[in-house]
């Protein structure tokens, strides 16, 4: 099959095998709540418990007195650990952060493909949640079943990996369980193994679902997106099945992997990255400046452009840079960059983002 063609067919192919219904009538699948008839019973959800050796339970929201819940809310460790919140609390006329009626806080691949069984045989919304770090609402949804894959936190450290069925040379790589964070990989990684992975800035996004997205770093001028180092992955697909999937098994599966969105295709339970030797050098950079007029800001947003051209657009530099909200001058506008493996002329090149802006800063 072509990967555009799976592309467009594999979803709904996916949907209606889980669901054992017809392909056509995959789209209009309207999906149970519990005031619904056939909204699973008691002993079907302890049915379920037993499946998954006890981890099924039902989602409860903590309660706090609000200027604990402020503190506790503004923790991002905090709210990883608990199945009900999410790191963002919805977007205004998209979504809001809603939790689920029950959670499965699985274990291993067969916790999950249980918890996937059971979502097609009794049509529940199923969800999925890693970090907890999607802006798009897709690690909750009321009236749910939730598989949340915290616990799923393994690490291993290859000195040479290669993928199931393939004859590729081993390299050095990483398996990561679905749960990890990027924090747990880099100190994996770079503190114990010497050498570097391509993730995110933040550190407790979740791997898999950077991964799944494609996942932009800011070293990714020099190694790529995170999803290019995806060396294997293993899957739980919408009809129970666990698979493990790479360039020479099911390759259009795993090529969707790389940047198809996190639950697209089914429900990643490990990960295997590619590893990078460790750059000699890291640094980062990080100026507020005002700017005390509008002209003055414009020759500013225009020196930094040119600077980024002549000498920022390299393997070595990943920038931000944030312009102040509109409001009145004078306003503070930032300008942060982190760099590896560069020399001292190009660590030298950043204070030249102040020169021939000044008199109106």
């Amino acid at each position: 099959m072509r990967r555009r063609q799976f592309l467009a067919s594999s979803l709904m192919t996916l949907a209606a095998s889980g669901l054992h219904i017809d392909r056509a009538n995959a789209a209009a699948i309207s999906r149970l709540r519990p005031s619904m008839p056939g909204w699973p019973t008691e002993p079907e959800w302890e049915a379920l418990n037993q499946a998954t050796s006890g981890r099924l339970s039902r989602v409860i929201v903590p309660t706090r007195t609000e200027p604990e819940a402020k503190r506790l809310l503004a923790n991002p460790f905090y709210v990883g650990d608990e199945p009900g919140l999410t790191q963002s609390s919805g977007w205004l006329d998209a979504w809001r952060s809603s939790p689920s009626a029950y959670v499965v806080a699985a274990e291993n691949a067969a916790d999950v493909a249980a918890a996937v069984r059971f979502a097609g045989t009794h049509n529940l919304r199923l969800v999925v949640k890693g970090g907890g770090h999607s802006y798009l609402g897709t690690s909750n949804a009321p009236d749910s079943l939730l598989l949340w894959t915290r616990k799923m936190n393994t690490i291993k450290i290859h000195d040479g990996f290669t993928p199931v069925g393939s004859t590729a040379a081993p390299i050095p790589a990483v398996s990561l369980g679905s749960g990890c964070i990027w924090l747990h990989a880099y100190q994996a990684v770079t503190g114990g193994a010497g050498r570097y992975v391509q993730g995110g800035g933040c550190t407790t996004v979740g791997v898999t679902g950077l991964i799944l997205g494609g996942g932009f770093g800011s070293f990714s001028k020099a190694y790529g997106m995170a999803a290019a180092s995806l060396l294997e992955a293993e899957i739980v697909t919408a009809d129970g099945i666990v698979r493990t999937v790479n360039e020479a098994r099911e390759p259009d599966l795993f090529w969707a992997l790389k940047g198809g969105g996190g639950g697209t295709f089914g429900i990643v339970t490990r990960l295997t990255l590619a590893t990078q030797p460790l750059p000699d050098k890291f640094g980062a950079l990080n100026l507020t400046l005002r700017a005390r007029s509008d002209e003055a800001l414009r020759r500013l947003v225009e020196r930094f452009v040119d600077l980024y051209a002549s000498d920022l657009f390299d393997p070595h530099w990943g920038e931000q840079v944030r312009v102040g909200p509109d409001k009145p001058p004078p306003r503070d506008d930032g300008v942060s960059g982190a760099i590896q493996g560069a020399g001292p002329r190009r660590i030298q090149a950043a204070p030249g983002l102040c020169s021939g802006a000044s008199g109106g800063l």
